[in-house]
């Protein structure tokens, strides 16, 4: 049996994002406030069919949202992703990899700073969702765009846009635990507004510089579509709750071919132990062979794979999978992420796998039991 998937809604979108935009927001007091901001972060709390659920929303643009959430009692966030809506109104489809049909959010936020609505699965539900700082890191939101045309003085000359967007701790803990956040998101640059712009005049440099490798008369035969690339980098909040700090730094590039590359590496920050953590932080020694057992277990569940199917038949390149480096863990479970073609080919799309620690207890450091 082979599985065929589609990309995250950030890829598809990417039109959404062509317009230059250079804008920043501080985080304010109140979601009320700042809602009304071109760009803002905030963390909302509320109720989806009766459970208590946590939702990260960015607002990085005009009609650009995106976040994650989570039901509160089982912890595994799911990635949100906007939809265009003629209406207006704030549309977020979960991404799962499944689902043609994915559950979607949609609501608006109220001049209270309420983010109200129905959300639409297999059933439908009312959900009213305010914001809620208690045990929060605060963020600033930081968006750039900007475009480049491959011939100045053609009219039908093929371009490159690209655009990023951060998050940028401000407040809600010591700055200790704000400096090693600021670490994970930028390594050795402080400026945020540096920080947002470079992968974006980076790429329009590379891009200007091909000029030379451009077959002119593939360009007047209607192969010039390769020379139009893209690119599109974003820091967003997976999770947010003292003392774990989730980020996830997520990357998309076209430079010519069949499609774009795209891809997330997950930061997980203890700001109790002021450090970023790896697997063996969270785990104790001999954990890998569990892990691995757990997270068959959770591939075979998500992509309905029976028990008598191996892996690499159809579905991975190897037999088993492995933990790797790139996790983030909430109070409830661990979460492990492979890019395309890391365990699989490029029609598998980004694998994630969540493995509760009820399902693991035995190897999980008592420090991160709840």
């Amino acid at each position: 049996m082979k599985i065929q998937r589609c990309l995250p809604a950030f890829i598809i979108c990417l039109a959404a994002c062509q317009q230059p935009a250079k804008q920043q927001a501080s985080q304010d007091s109140t979601v009320a406030a700042a809602t009304q901001r071109p760009v803002f972060y905030t963390r909302l709390k509320g109720t989806l069919a009766g459970q208590p659920v946590t939702m990260q929303l960015v607002r990085s643009g005009e009609q650009q949202y995106e976040g994650w959430y989570a039901y509160d009692s089982i912890g595994h966030p799911i990635p949100l992703y906007h939809q265009q809506d003629s209406s207006g109104r704030i549309v977020l489809a979960e991404y799962s990899g499944m689902d043609d049909t994915p559950p979607v959010f949609t609501g608006e936020i109220t001049p209270d700073g309420h983010f109200k609505g129905r959300w639409v699965g297999s059933r439908q539900f009312e959900f009213d969702l305010q914001e809620d700082t208690k045990g929060a890191v605060l963020f600033d939101v930081f968006s750039f765009s900007d475009s480049a045309v491959l011939f100045y003085n053609d009219p039908g000359s093929p371009m490159a846009i690209a655009s990023a967007s951060i998050v940028w701790p401000v407040g809600g803990t010591d700055e200790a635990g704000l400096e090693v956040i600021r670490q994970a998101i930028g390594k050795s640059i402080r400026n945020p507004d540096s920080l947002v712009k470079a992968p974006v005049n980076g790429f329009l440099k590379d891009y200007l510089q091909q000029r030379g490798e451009v077959d002119t008369n593939a360009l007047e035969t209607g192969m010039g579509a390769t020379w139009n690339w893209t690119a599109e980098s974003r820091t967003r909040v997976v999770w947010n709750q003292y003392p774990l700090v989730v980020l996830e730094s997520a990357g998309y590039e076209y430079t010519g071919g069949a499609h774009g590359n795209y891809g997330s590496i997950f930061s997980v920050i203890d700001l109790a132990r002021k450090k970023v953590l790896a697997p063996a932080d969270v785990f104790k020694p001999g954990y890998e062979k569990v892990l691995s057992v757990a997270l068959e277990k959770a591939f075979r569940a998500k992509y309905n794979v029976p028990a008598n199917e191996k892996l690499n038949q159809g579905y991975l390149f190897g037999a088993s999978i492995m933990p790797n480096q790139n996790f983030f863990i909430t109070g409830k479970g661990v979460t492990f992420c492979y890019t395309p073609y890391e365990i699989a080919a490029y029609v598998m799309g980004q694998i994630t796998l969540f493995v509760p620690f009820e399902d693991v207890k035995d190897i999980v450091n008592e420090a991160y039991l709840q």
